[in-house]
């Protein structure tokens, strides 16, 4: 009986003890961690005509580009490893969402030129005679040169061509994606070209 007061006086104690000691828990900055990594979905579209390109996904963010599409789903912009050939460089994004596979995502594809005399009306055109199907179909007063077409080799698929000069270079837009109607090709046209 004595070795179970003592116990209960010990356990007791211990209790008392544990009940009056404060624990200071730190507590974690309320700041974002840094990273390296960049953000896959851009929510904001970059300015208009940038000095310098860096990457395809923000020239059409995320929820612009639902919106013209007209779907719910929720999209996922990811830059696409860029490819840089003597001074030509190309910059791809692909927009996936769970509804579709990759390879029936839109993708947008930059190009940028900065050759001395080169011209953006050509480019467009030559880029259109290599993927389009005929007809080609120009969209007036948007960039320097602007066609909508039928992908060459998919009849599900349209292409979207965009050909501006800014700050000196020669730059071209190639948006791939399931067909849809004219109004929409144009209008990812006309967001596209503001911001090259």
């Amino acid at each position: 009986m004595r070795r179970t007061w003592g116990f209960l006086t010990v356990g007791l104690l211990f209790f008392a003890t544990a009940c009056s000691i404060e624990i200071e828990i730190p507590v974690r900055s309320q700041t974002t961690p840094t990273s390296s990594h960049k953000a896959a979905t851009p929510s904001t579209p970059i300015p208009a005509s940038p000095a310098t390109i860096t990457d395809a996904c923000p020239f059409i963010a995320v929820g612009e580009l639902a919106q013209i599409l007209g779907t719910s789903a929720e999209i996922e912009a990811k830059e696409q490893p860029a490819d840089v050939e003597g001074t030509e460089k190309r910059y791809s994004c692909l927009y996936e969402d769970i509804h579709q596979s990759p390879d029936g995502a839109p993708r947008l594809h930059i190009t940028v030129a900065p050759e001395i005399g080169a011209d953006s009306t050509a480019a467009a055109d030559n880029t259109a005679k290599a993927f389009c199907r005929e007809p080609i179909t120009t969209i007036e007063g948007v960039g320097d040169k602007t066609v909508h077409c039928e992908h060459g080799e998919d009849f599900t698929r349209a292409y979207v061509v965009i050909g501006k000069l800014s700050n000196g270079q020669v730059r071209l837009a190639l948006v791939d994606l399931p067909k849809y109607r004219a109004d929409v090709y144009e209008t990812i046209a006309k967001l596209i070209a503001e911001r090259l």
